[in-house]
């Protein structure tokens, strides 16, 4: 049986998926998470940008939220550390675009996926990947 270790100082560091967004996450004794999302995929012209990041960490699962609002949007990701020698994790997430109070449009305006975190900094600026990203940089969403 493998000895459960708490998610607070596994988490905490520098990250990146497999988009190339990074992300910094610090989480005090309370598991409260703050940090940042510094965005990797290149698409439309648009560079990296980087988002505040907020969320809670507790036992082995963790959730955390990037304002990406000033694009129209918001996203969620909760994970789980398993198995924390891989110095990886998945986590769900969920993106949220603001559809201006249009009923119509309300079925576009949820997208939902999976990232892969690996442990340290992107390997480079921008990424080409072809997946929807779980940011708004990837594409137009409404």
């Amino acid at each position: 049986m493998k000895t459960k270790l708490p998610v607070k100082p596994l988490l905490k560091g520098v990250w990146h998926n497999q988009h190339n967004s990074e992300i910094q996450l610090e989480i005090d004794q309370t598991g409260k998470i703050s940090g940042s999302f510094i965005t990797g995929v290149m698409t439309q012209g648009h560079r990296s940008e980087t988002f505040p990041l907020t969320g809670f960490a507790g036992g082995d699962v963790f959730a955390f939220c990037v304002d990406f609002s000033k694009h129209g949007c918001m996203t969620t990701w909760v994970g789980q550390i398993i198995d924390p020698a891989s110095k990886r994790f998945h986590a769900n997430w969920q993106m949220i675009a603001d559809v201006y109070q249009k009923e119509d449009l309300e079925w576009k305006s949820t997208w939902v996926g999976q990232d892969v975190f690996d442990a340290g900094p992107r390997e480079t600026e921008v990424s080409n990947h072809k997946a929807p990203a779980s940011h708004p940089m990837y594409s137009s969403i409404i």
